[in-house]
């Protein structure tokens, strides 16, 4: 019950908290998809926080699953080629930022998304198995869950969830707070 509770809180914040940032855009921002494209490009995008956002990541992955310093260089080579592959998508929509002021091109936009994904992915998953061939059997065992965890709708990297018996949340090592919010 007190897990639903915290959903429920959780799920009103984030709503809130988009509320709360849709009705801050910038007034001149067109609104929707075209506006998401046009924030997306704009010089102040929030590309230097999702870079933070990515290494703080990858931090606490390291200390999760206690990476030692081979580990972490193959971890740093997939992060950087999920950088780079961002960084590409970004400098390619924002050279030609497309007109989705019809649904076809809305269509054809979403067909572009969804290719650049495919892509992105199958650029990433040599790094991505290589990182993985790197753990051990007790690291394999952590990462899987946290992965799993993260496709089930937990994130255990929030502290919740599966993952919390990996030094996550209540009775965990991480060395932050208890996860009891």
């Amino acid at each position: 019950m007190r897990i639903l509770k915290i959903s429920a809180l959780a799920l009103a914040c984030v709503a809130g908290g988009l509320a709360f940032s849709q009705a801050n855009a910038a007034p001149d921002m067109p609104k929707g998809p075209q506006g998401w494209i046009e924030r997306m490009c704009s010089a102040d995008a929030k590309g230097d926080k999702m870079a933070s956002h990515m290494e703080k990541r990858a931090a606490r992955m390291a200390t999760i699953l206690q990476l030692n310093d081979a580990q972490k260089a193959t971890l740093k080579d997939l992060e950087d080629a999920r950088a780079k592959q961002r960084a590409d998508f970004k400098t390619s929509l924002c050279a030609k930022k497309p007109d989705l002021s019809t649904f076809p091109n809305r269509l054809a936009f979403r067909e572009q998304m969804m290719q650049h994904r495919l892509d992105a992915l199958k650029a990433e998953t040599p790094k991505l198995i290589a990182f993985y061939n790197s753990l051990d059997d007790k690291q394999k065992a952590a990462f899987e869950e946290m992965r799993g965890a993260m496709m089930g709708g937990h994130h255990p990297m929030m502290g919740r969830g599966p993952g919390e018996r990996h030094g996550m949340g209540p009775g965990g090592h991480d060395g932050g707070d208890s996860g009891d919010e």
